[in-house]
């Protein structure tokens, strides 16, 4: 029950307000659909920070590996000179792997090359941002959902004469709402099938508070009106006998 809640919750947020915005990558290994932004914050010409959005259109192509045999599954989406590219691990052993645990996959890396060409940015050129870690982990043969999520890839860097020197301040946050990201033929049928976010999954816990909390005001309400009507029956009985 706490799934179909989830569900619901999630369709009707996917549904709302989306329109032409999702985007659809496929490869024979993958699937990603979903609105993915990314908002690119640098350092200003007056060394104060600022910001804009690239939001990733139906336009751009997708380029992808899947033969395990020679790496790891990747996704490279690229669109405007921009690339992101995304690193796969599956491990399909019955003991961990890296950060993935047992039939389970996720992403190991996210990396996304860009320009700054902004008039106001303090150093124009090509950066790189990228993030490390254990995102949208999901047991195999099921789907990972997500209404709204973001991933911070704060480790940015430019080239300087073939060495790479970091860019302090700056950072690329990685945007995603109404996200689905299924790994080889999976196919999500049911809500049975998707493997929620942690933002998701709060309505696990909120659902049955919400209807823990109503339940126990009835019985507070049913509990005074008893009473406040029996008080009521003793006090006319009362006069009676007198």
């Amino acid at each position: 029950m706490n799934k179909l809640y989830i569900f619901c919750a999630v369709a009707i947020l996917v549904s709302v307000g989306l329109g032409d915005d999702v985007t659809t990558f496929s490869s024979e290994c993958f699937n990603i659909t979903g609105v993915i932004s990314l908002n690119i914050t640098y350092n200003g010409a007056d060394e104060k920070l600022d910001s804009y959005v690239v939001t990733v259109t139906k336009a751009a192509t997708l380029e992808s590996n899947c033969n395990e045999t020679i790496g790891k599954p990747w996704a490279k989406i690229s669109e405007g000179g921009n690339d992101l590219t995304i690193l796969f691990d599956i491990n399909r052993n019955s003991t961990k792997l890296a950060s993935v645990e047992p039939k389970h996959w996720g992403v190991s890396k996210i990396t996304y090359d860009y320009t700054i060409s902004k008039a106001d940015v303090h150093d124009m050129g090509k950066r790189q941002a990228t993030a490390v870690g254990s995102f949208f982990v999901t047991p195999i043969n099921s789907t990972y959902s997500c209404s709204k999520q973001s991933v911070k890839l704060e480790n940015v860097t430019m080239s300087d004469n073939g060495t790479d020197i970091k860019v302090a301040g700056e950072f690329v946050s990685l945007d995603e709402s109404a996200l689905t990201i299924s790994i080889g033929n999976t196919s999500a049928k049911t809500e049975y099938d998707y493997h929620y976010c942690k933002n998701d999954q709060k309505v696990k816990d909120i659902v049955p508070i919400a209807v823990g909390v109503a339940l126990a005001a009835l019985v507070v309400i049913v509990l005074v009106a008893y009473l406040i009507g029996r008080r009521r029956t003793v006090a006319a009985g009362g006069y009676e006998r007198v």
